[in-house]
Protein backbone atom coordinates (compact mmCIF):
# COMPACT_ATOMS: atom_id res chain seq x y z
CA UNK A 1 0.00 0.00 0.00
CA UNK A 2 1.53 2.99 -0.89
CA UNK A 3 0.19 6.73 0.76
CA UNK A 4 -3.49 7.28 1.70
CA UNK A 5 -5.81 9.84 0.67
CA UNK A 6 -9.49 11.07 2.32
CA UNK A 7 -12.93 9.95 1.00
CA UNK A 8 -13.81 6.48 -0.44
CA UNK A 9 -16.59 4.75 0.66
CA UNK A 10 -19.98 5.98 1.98
CA UNK A 11 -19.98 5.22 5.91
CA UNK A 12 -23.15 4.25 6.33
CA UNK A 13 -22.50 1.64 4.10
CA UNK A 14 -19.99 0.14 6.52
CA UNK A 15 -22.39 0.92 9.73
CA UNK A 16 -25.18 2.22 9.01
CA UNK A 17 -28.62 0.80 8.94
CA UNK A 18 -31.21 -0.22 6.44
CA UNK A 19 -29.68 -4.08 5.65
CA UNK A 20 -29.68 -6.33 8.84
CA UNK A 21 -26.95 -8.86 9.53
CA UNK A 22 -26.44 -12.81 8.44
CA UNK A 23 -24.86 -14.55 11.24
CA UNK A 24 -21.78 -17.23 9.90
CA UNK A 25 -21.19 -15.25 6.88
CA UNK A 26 -24.59 -17.04 5.59
CA UNK A 27 -24.93 -16.51 1.73
CA UNK A 28 -28.09 -14.24 1.07
CA UNK A 29 -29.99 -15.20 -2.38
CA UNK A 30 -29.84 -12.18 -4.12
CA UNK A 31 -29.03 -10.17 -6.40
CA UNK A 32 -25.68 -8.19 -5.76
CA UNK A 33 -21.65 -8.59 -6.56
CA UNK A 34 -21.69 -12.49 -8.16
CA UNK A 35 -20.48 -14.91 -5.32
CA UNK A 36 -17.28 -15.49 -7.55
CA UNK A 37 -16.33 -11.74 -7.33
CA UNK A 38 -16.77 -11.86 -3.59
CA UNK A 39 -14.90 -14.89 -3.02
CA UNK A 40 -12.19 -13.21 -5.17
CA UNK A 41 -12.16 -10.12 -2.71
CA UNK A 42 -11.60 -12.56 0.74
CA UNK A 43 -8.74 -14.90 -0.44
CA UNK A 44 -6.24 -12.78 0.81
CA UNK A 45 -7.65 -13.74 4.72
CA UNK A 46 -6.74 -17.20 5.65
CA UNK A 47 -9.24 -19.11 8.40
CA UNK A 48 -8.31 -22.22 10.11
CA UNK A 49 -10.03 -25.22 10.42
CA UNK A 50 -9.84 -28.97 11.73
CA UNK A 51 -9.31 -31.74 9.75
CA UNK A 52 -8.60 -35.36 10.38
CA UNK A 53 -5.74 -37.67 9.69
CA UNK A 54 -6.43 -38.15 5.84
CA UNK A 55 -6.44 -34.65 5.10
CA UNK A 56 -9.61 -34.34 3.14
CA UNK A 57 -12.32 -34.31 5.75
CA UNK A 58 -12.87 -31.79 8.21
CA UNK A 59 -13.58 -32.47 11.96
CA UNK A 60 -17.07 -31.48 13.58
CA UNK A 61 -18.78 -30.90 16.07
CA UNK A 62 -22.20 -32.70 16.82
CA UNK A 63 -24.95 -29.97 18.14
CA UNK A 64 -28.57 -30.25 18.31
CA UNK A 65 -30.79 -28.04 15.96
CA UNK A 66 -34.47 -28.47 16.42
CA UNK A 67 -34.12 -31.76 18.11
CA UNK A 68 -32.10 -32.89 15.20
CA UNK A 69 -28.07 -33.49 15.09
CA UNK A 70 -26.16 -31.21 12.67
CA UNK A 71 -22.50 -31.29 12.27
CA UNK A 72 -20.94 -28.08 12.09
CA UNK A 73 -17.27 -27.50 10.80
CA UNK A 74 -15.92 -24.56 12.60
CA UNK A 75 -13.23 -22.05 11.03
CA UNK A 76 -11.21 -19.89 13.00
CA UNK A 77 -10.08 -16.65 12.20
CA UNK A 78 -7.35 -17.35 15.36
CA UNK A 79 -4.60 -20.03 14.86
CA UNK A 80 -4.38 -19.91 18.59
CA UNK A 81 -8.38 -20.89 18.69
CA UNK A 82 -7.94 -22.82 16.40
CA UNK A 83 -5.16 -25.29 18.54
CA UNK A 84 -7.15 -25.17 21.73
CA UNK A 85 -9.79 -26.91 19.69
CA UNK A 86 -7.90 -29.22 18.63
CA UNK A 87 -6.52 -29.83 21.98
CA UNK A 88 -10.27 -29.92 23.08
CA UNK A 89 -10.93 -33.05 20.78
CA UNK A 90 -7.46 -34.59 21.58
CA UNK A 91 -8.58 -34.49 25.59
CA UNK A 92 -12.38 -35.62 24.74
CA UNK A 93 -11.66 -37.88 21.59
CA UNK A 94 -8.30 -39.21 20.83
CA UNK A 95 -9.26 -41.67 18.90
CA UNK A 96 -11.06 -39.23 16.75
CA UNK A 97 -7.72 -36.59 17.32
CA UNK A 98 -5.53 -39.13 16.27
CA UNK A 99 -3.58 -37.41 13.12
CA UNK A 100 -5.68 -34.51 13.72
CA UNK A 101 -4.36 -31.35 12.27
CA UNK A 102 -4.96 -27.75 11.49
CA UNK A 103 -5.08 -26.24 7.63
CA UNK A 104 -5.15 -23.08 6.89
CA UNK A 105 -7.46 -22.53 4.26
CA UNK A 106 -8.51 -18.73 2.10
CA UNK A 107 -11.79 -17.16 2.98
CA UNK A 108 -12.81 -17.52 -0.33
CA UNK A 109 -12.98 -21.27 -0.25
CA UNK A 110 -14.69 -21.66 3.22
CA UNK A 111 -17.63 -18.87 2.22
CA UNK A 112 -17.53 -21.12 -1.30
CA UNK A 113 -18.52 -24.22 1.29
CA UNK A 114 -20.76 -22.03 3.24
CA UNK A 115 -22.68 -21.33 -0.17
CA UNK A 116 -22.74 -24.87 -1.43
CA UNK A 117 -24.14 -26.41 2.14
CA UNK A 118 -26.66 -23.45 2.31
CA UNK A 119 -27.79 -24.42 -1.38
CA UNK A 120 -27.76 -27.82 -1.20
CA UNK A 121 -30.23 -30.20 0.53
CA UNK A 122 -28.20 -32.00 3.32
CA UNK A 123 -29.61 -30.29 6.31
CA UNK A 124 -27.27 -32.53 8.11
CA UNK A 125 -23.96 -30.30 7.94
CA UNK A 126 -23.20 -26.23 8.54
CA UNK A 127 -20.39 -24.22 8.98
CA UNK A 128 -19.66 -21.62 11.85
CA UNK A 129 -16.99 -19.05 11.49
CA UNK A 130 -15.50 -18.09 15.03
CA UNK A 131 -13.56 -14.55 15.73
CA UNK A 132 -10.92 -13.75 17.85
CA UNK A 133 -12.37 -13.01 21.15
CA UNK A 134 -9.42 -10.17 21.59
CA UNK A 135 -10.87 -8.98 19.12
CA UNK A 136 -14.29 -8.86 20.02
CA UNK A 137 -13.45 -7.26 22.88
CA UNK A 138 -12.05 -4.66 20.94
CA UNK A 139 -14.95 -4.08 18.70
CA UNK A 140 -17.14 -3.76 21.89
CA UNK A 141 -15.11 -1.13 23.25
CA UNK A 142 -15.10 1.33 20.12
CA UNK A 143 -19.54 0.44 20.61
CA UNK A 144 -19.32 1.70 24.33
CA UNK A 145 -17.03 4.59 23.71
CA UNK A 146 -19.77 5.95 20.99
CA UNK A 147 -22.15 5.34 23.17
CA UNK A 148 -23.90 2.16 22.56
CA UNK A 149 -25.00 0.08 25.53
CA UNK A 150 -24.04 -3.31 24.56
CA UNK A 151 -21.99 -6.68 25.56
CA UNK A 152 -22.81 -8.33 22.03
CA UNK A 153 -20.83 -7.76 19.02
CA UNK A 154 -22.93 -9.25 15.56
CA UNK A 155 -20.55 -11.31 13.87
CA UNK A 156 -16.95 -11.21 12.56
CA UNK A 157 -15.03 -7.54 13.88
CA UNK A 158 -14.12 -5.37 10.73
CA UNK A 159 -11.81 -2.48 11.92
CA UNK A 160 -11.39 0.69 9.45
CA UNK A 161 -10.29 4.50 9.76
CA UNK A 162 -12.41 7.26 8.98
CA UNK A 163 -11.40 11.40 8.89
CA UNK A 164 -11.87 14.66 8.02
CA UNK A 165 -14.92 17.37 8.34
CA UNK A 166 -17.17 14.56 7.46
CA UNK A 167 -15.22 11.07 8.84
CA UNK A 168 -14.80 9.65 5.48
CA UNK A 169 -13.24 6.17 5.33
CA UNK A 170 -9.30 6.52 4.45
CA UNK A 171 -8.59 4.55 1.61
CA UNK A 172 -4.84 3.61 0.04
CA UNK A 173 -2.95 3.15 -3.65
CA UNK A 174 -2.91 -0.44 -3.90
CA UNK A 175 -0.03 -1.33 -6.11
CA UNK A 176 -0.97 -3.80 -8.82
CA UNK A 177 2.01 -7.01 -8.44
CA UNK A 178 1.05 -7.59 -12.10
CA UNK A 179 2.40 -3.99 -12.72
CA UNK A 180 -0.53 -2.44 -13.65
CA UNK A 181 -2.53 0.54 -13.06
CA UNK A 182 -2.39 1.19 -9.00
CA UNK A 183 -5.93 1.13 -7.46
CA UNK A 184 -8.11 3.14 -4.65
CA UNK A 185 -9.19 0.20 -1.98
CA UNK A 186 -10.44 0.66 1.30
CA UNK A 187 -8.54 -1.07 3.60
CA UNK A 188 -10.38 -3.67 6.64
CA UNK A 189 -8.32 -5.07 9.21
CA UNK A 190 -9.29 -8.44 10.99
CA UNK A 191 -6.79 -7.03 13.69
CA UNK A 192 -7.53 -3.85 15.90
CA UNK A 193 -3.50 -3.80 16.24
CA UNK A 194 -2.99 -3.51 12.84
CA UNK A 195 -5.80 -0.39 12.52
CA UNK A 196 -3.78 1.13 14.78
CA UNK A 197 -0.36 0.21 13.57
CA UNK A 198 -2.16 1.76 10.29
CA UNK A 199 -3.68 5.30 11.32
CA UNK A 200 -0.09 5.65 13.49
CA UNK A 201 1.08 5.90 10.01
CA UNK A 202 -1.46 8.01 8.96
CA UNK A 203 -0.16 10.03 11.80
CA UNK A 204 3.35 10.27 10.61
CA UNK A 205 2.64 11.22 6.78
CA UNK A 206 -0.11 13.29 7.18
CA UNK A 207 -0.83 14.78 11.08
CA UNK A 208 -3.28 17.31 9.70
CA UNK A 209 -5.72 14.33 8.74
CA UNK A 210 -4.31 12.08 11.76
CA UNK A 211 -6.04 15.21 13.69
CA UNK A 212 -9.15 13.53 13.02
CA UNK A 213 -8.44 10.22 12.33
CA UNK A 214 -10.08 7.53 14.22
CA UNK A 215 -11.09 3.78 14.08
CA UNK A 216 -14.29 2.75 13.84
CA UNK A 217 -15.49 -1.21 13.62
CA UNK A 218 -18.18 -2.62 11.06
CA UNK A 219 -18.77 -6.52 11.16
CA UNK A 220 -17.44 -8.68 8.07
CA UNK A 221 -21.20 -10.47 8.08
CA UNK A 222 -22.97 -7.22 7.52
CA UNK A 223 -20.51 -6.72 4.70
CA UNK A 224 -20.70 -10.16 2.68
CA UNK A 225 -24.56 -9.54 3.58
CA UNK A 226 -24.49 -6.07 1.95
CA UNK A 227 -22.19 -6.78 -1.26
CA UNK A 228 -24.96 -9.97 -1.70
CA UNK A 229 -27.51 -7.94 -2.11
CA UNK A 230 -25.90 -4.24 -3.78
CA UNK A 231 -23.50 -4.33 -6.63
CA UNK A 232 -22.13 -1.55 -5.49
CA UNK A 233 -18.78 -0.23 -7.46
CA UNK A 234 -17.86 1.17 -3.62
CA UNK A 235 -17.94 -2.23 -2.13
CA UNK A 236 -15.57 -4.09 -4.60
CA UNK A 237 -13.22 -1.28 -3.33
CA UNK A 238 -12.76 -3.22 0.07
CA UNK A 239 -9.75 -4.55 0.92
CA UNK A 240 -9.43 -7.06 3.48
CA UNK A 241 -6.20 -7.44 5.13
CA UNK A 242 -5.92 -10.44 7.50
CA UNK A 243 -4.31 -10.51 10.95
CA UNK A 244 -0.55 -9.89 10.91
CA UNK A 245 -0.59 -12.84 13.89
CA UNK A 246 -2.27 -15.16 11.30
CA UNK A 247 0.01 -14.80 8.31
CA UNK A 248 3.17 -15.25 10.67
CA UNK A 249 1.29 -18.42 12.03
CA UNK A 250 1.45 -19.71 8.63
CA UNK A 251 4.84 -18.61 7.61
CA UNK A 252 5.89 -20.66 11.03
CA UNK A 253 4.24 -23.71 9.89
CA UNK A 254 4.80 -23.43 6.20
CA UNK A 255 8.63 -22.34 6.33
CA UNK A 256 6.45 -19.53 3.64
CA UNK A 257 7.85 -16.00 3.42
CA UNK A 258 4.77 -14.73 0.94
CA UNK A 259 1.24 -13.51 2.20
CA UNK A 260 -1.34 -15.08 1.31
CA UNK A 261 -3.06 -18.34 2.64
CA UNK A 262 -2.95 -22.10 0.84
CA UNK A 263 -5.59 -21.93 -1.97
CA UNK A 264 -6.44 -25.62 -1.90
CA UNK A 265 -10.27 -26.26 -1.49
CA UNK A 266 -12.31 -26.13 1.77
CA UNK A 267 -12.21 -30.05 3.50
CA UNK A 268 -15.68 -31.43 3.67
CA UNK A 269 -17.21 -32.36 6.23
CA UNK A 270 -17.39 -36.31 6.99
CA UNK A 271 -20.99 -38.06 5.24
CA UNK A 272 -21.11 -40.88 8.40
CA UNK A 273 -19.12 -39.08 11.35
CA UNK A 274 -17.92 -40.51 13.70
CA UNK A 275 -18.71 -39.84 17.50
CA UNK A 276 -17.90 -36.26 18.09
CA UNK A 277 -17.24 -34.60 21.34
CA UNK A 278 -20.52 -32.64 22.54
CA UNK A 279 -19.00 -29.66 23.96
CA UNK A 280 -18.32 -27.42 20.42
CA UNK A 281 -15.97 -24.33 21.08
CA UNK A 282 -18.14 -20.93 22.21
CA UNK A 283 -20.32 -19.98 18.96
CA UNK A 284 -19.89 -16.49 17.05
CA UNK A 285 -22.00 -13.81 18.69
CA UNK A 286 -25.51 -13.88 17.75
CA UNK A 287 -26.86 -10.65 15.70
CA UNK A 288 -29.70 -8.98 17.00
CA UNK A 289 -33.31 -9.12 15.04
CA UNK A 290 -32.87 -5.31 15.02
CA UNK A 291 -30.44 -3.95 11.92
CA UNK A 292 -26.82 -3.28 12.94
CA UNK A 293 -26.55 0.11 15.39
CA UNK A 294 -24.36 2.99 14.32
CA UNK A 295 -21.26 3.37 16.09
Amino acid sequence: MNGFIRGGLIFSLLCGSGIGYHSNLTPAIAQGIPAKDIAEQLKQVPVFTLIDSSGKQSLTITVKDSGKDKEISFFFFSPQDAQTALQRVQTQNPALAKGAQIRAIGLDKAYELAKSIQQGKDQKFDVSFQPEGSQVDAALKILQAGGQKTDKFPGIPLFFITGGPQQAQLTVQVNDPKGGKSEEMAPMFFSRQDADAFLSEVKKQDPKVGETAKIQVSSLDRLVAIMEQKNDPQLRQLYFIPSSSALRFIQQQQGNTGNRPQTQPAPRPQASPAPRPQTAPAPAPKPPASPAPKP
